[in-house]
């Protein structure tokens, strides 16, 4: 995060979103609602073009909506150097409080004897969710993360406890709400046709919303004094410790931060995905690694360029190969890329030896 990003890299970034929400938001207040008859062309009788032209736009999508999880993932790597193997299950839990909250049906908590019911509407349930996703970041730095960066353990052995906090709040998770697949709005999403073309109302609702959100968080980086101060960390922590700024302070920040990120990722894709269940986010977490590798280790922009550019490939290669095959499509994506420019796309070359 470094300041060519406020004029090559930021306008760049800043037109193409630009760009994505105006298309979005078109499409939600012009688009012609789909009649209640009409099919959609499956794939065998659909022109290629066609697909080809849908897949993007699915993939934009996609790709809009993985960016709010890995942005927080690279921010937590650029001011601490940790790859947080248990950020998937932060993302899962931003939909399974979310779901807690909305659904008519009664809900328990593990371990107490009580069953609960809100059925709150679902924009109050998700900001209850983000919230307490953002505290359980608070609380992480401040009884686990913080004391073990304090004595000194090394990047390795913290990515090591993160891998075995993923086992723990992927077990909890699957205890708490089994291995059922849960929808967060039962509502049909309506459809708008384009043309050929056609995408959910609520998909271009929460694309609108993620881009808001990613649009504020450039502002934070860039505009603000805790932005500021969350770069220079990222850039040289023990320069910033030396000009005054509170390490600590900030890294908390970031966790909180990351942690309501995720969140609010998770409760959106679970609304594109139709459904989530207790390892939603696990299965993610790879293609988050590849975004916020491909982007450039550390890069909060960087990132956002990676989840845009695996979300095309990972939607847009479901028109040449199997659905099952699109997640493997976008690591190999990413191992070419880093072959030509290893320090990814925004990333710095370093030298090495």
């Amino acid at each position: 995060m470094h300041n060519r990003l406020d004029s090559r890299h930021l306008r760049a970034i800043g037109l193409v979103g630009v760009a994505v929400v105006a298309f979005f938001v078109v499409t939600y207040l012009m688009g012609e609602p789909a009649a209640a008859e009409a099919v959609i062309p499956d794939r065998g009788t659909t022109p290629l073009s066609q697909q080809l032209v849908q897949n993007i736009i699915n993939g934009l999508v996609f790709g809009t909506l993985l960016a709010l999880a890995s942005v927080g993932l690279s921010l937590l790597y650029g001011t601490t150097g940790l790859s947080n193997f248990a950020h998937g299950e932060q993302v899962t839990l931003g939909a399974v409080l979310c779901y807690f909250f909305a659904t008519e049906q009664p809900v328990t908590i593990p371990l107490l004897p009580v069953e609960f019911h809100f059925g709150f509407p679902l924009w109050i349930s998700a900001l209850l969710a983000i919230a307490i996703a953002g505290g359980t970041g608070w609380l992480q730095d401040r009884f686990m993360w913080h004391p073990i960066r304090k004595r000194g353990v090394p990047s390795l052995q913290q990515m090591i406890v993160s891998i075995g906090l993923s086992l723990a709040l992927l077990n909890f998770l699957q205890w708490w709400i089994g291995a059922e697949r849960y929808r967060l709005s039962t509502t049909i999403d309506s459809r708008f046709a384009i043309g050929d073309y056609y995408i959910g109302k609520q998909t271009a609702l929460s694309v609108i919303i993620a881009l808001i959100v990613l649009a504020g968080v450039g502002f934070f980086l860039l505009r603000t004094r805790l932005g500021r101060a969350t770069r220079a960390i990222s850039d040289n922590p023990p320069l910033a410790a030396a000009s005054g700024i509170r390490v600590d302070g900030i890294i908390r920040l970031v966790w909180v931060l990351a942690t309501a990120l995720a969140a609010l990722g998770g409760i959106l894709l679970a609304i594109y995905e139709q459904g989530f269940s207790f390892d939603s986010g696990g299965r993610l977490l790879l293609l988050m690694f590849a975004a916020v590798t491909l982007g450039g280790l550390g890069q909060a922009f960087g990132a956002l360029v990676g989840s845009i550019i695996i979300g095309l490939v990972t939607e847009v290669s479901t028109v040449f190969v199997t659905p099952d095959m699109k997640y493997a499509s976008a690591l190999i994506i990413l191992i070419i890329i880093l072959l030509v420019r290893p320090q990814g796309i925004l990333g710095r070359a370093e030298r090495v030896g």
